[in-house]
């Protein structure tokens, strides 16, 4: 039985802004997005040919392991796609909060769609950057297949299928233009344990963010895809479209951001609807101080270096 190893790290949307709602209803944004060098799931995919069932394990008992989790679905589509289906075993070990606005769930699928592509491993475009573990072939898809697949089952995805650290996504989540020279930052993260609904939260957008599709919108995440040398030039252009919505139904946000900004952060802000809070600091010495008075303060939240 063959078994493939990947890790799924989670996501930063340090700029994210809601531009338009298509006729289908999903949103246009524009977002930069980064990728944890730290904080990431583990998930292990078993290939079984005598079998055609999914089966997904996870130490996390509120992580649905039915036909509700994104790994199953990405699975089936893949199936659906190469037109034959054999067994899979995923086993799923969460680190990343869920419902989080931190992208583990998307993460873990598009670790199943890496590995799934690698398994039927016929090379059919040499120039592809599919990344896959060490020593693997390219998979029976090239990077805009693979991406197309991914943007049926979640837009935010096709950003997990490239290398780069960081990307400017646009459209619903599936156009992701890689930033390979995005520099290292030290970024904490902070978790106060409650949710917001995906739905809820556009919900309120599409009601109440009356310069939602202004054209004299500027455009902060295209500043911080052209000019991201430094922190400096970062910073200035840090910002969430769901910052207004997020604050009023989780009210721990707003506190968590001023403590972080109390303790030294350059920017605050929350990724994806929320409710994570981030703050970017000038020095892992810095955000090493501010986690540990986090921590003591905290101590029921979820606390990471992202």
């Amino acid at each position: 039985m063959k078994k493939i190893k990947m890790t799924a790290p989670a996501k930063l949307n340090i700029c994210l802004e809601v531009v338009g709602r298509y006729d289908n209803g999903f949103h246009e944004i524009h977002s930069i997005m980064l990728k944890s060098q730290h904080l990431h799931d583990d998930v292990v995919v078993e290939f079984d040919e005598n079998s055609e069932d999914i089966v997904i394990e996870c130490d996390n008992p509120e992580v649905p392991t039915n036909e509700q989790n994104i790994c199953w679905k990405i699975a089936q589509k893949y199936f659906e796609k190469i037109d034959k289906k054999i067994g899979v075993k995923i086993i799923i070990t969460k680190r990343i909060p869920m419902l989080a606005g931190l992208g583990g769930g998307s993460s873990d699928g598009a670790s199943v769609l890496l590995a799934l592509n690698e398994y039927f491993g016929n090379v059919q475009n040499p120039k592809s950057n599919l990344r896959v573990p060490e020593g693997s072939t390219l998979g029976a898809f090239d990077m805009d297949e693979l991406t197309k697949i991914a943007s049926e089952v979640g837009k935010d995805i096709p950003f997990f299928l490239q290398d780069a650290l960081a990307a400017y996504v646009s459209g619903a989540g599936e156009n992701v233009e890689s930033i390979f020279n995005f520099p290292a930052l030290p970024i904490l993260v902070v978790n106060p344990k409650e949710e917001i609904s995906t739905p809820w939260a556009y919900g309120e957008l599409d009601k109440r963010q009356w310069f939602m599709n202004n054209s004299e919108r500027k455009n902060l995440a295209l500043a911080i895809k052209n000019n991201h040398d430094a922190l400096d030039d970062i910073v200035r252009y840090i910002y969430n479209d769901f910052s207004f919505v997020a604050q009023e139904r989780c009210l721990a946000i707003g506190e968590i951001q001023n403590a972080m900004k109390a303790f030294g952060a350059r920017a605050v802000s929350i990724s994806g609807k929320g409710p994570t809070v981030f703050g970017m600091f000038e020095s892992v010495e810095e955000l090493e101080k501010a986690r540990k008075l986090l921590q003591k303060y905290y101590s029921d939240f979820f606390i990471s270096i992202f």
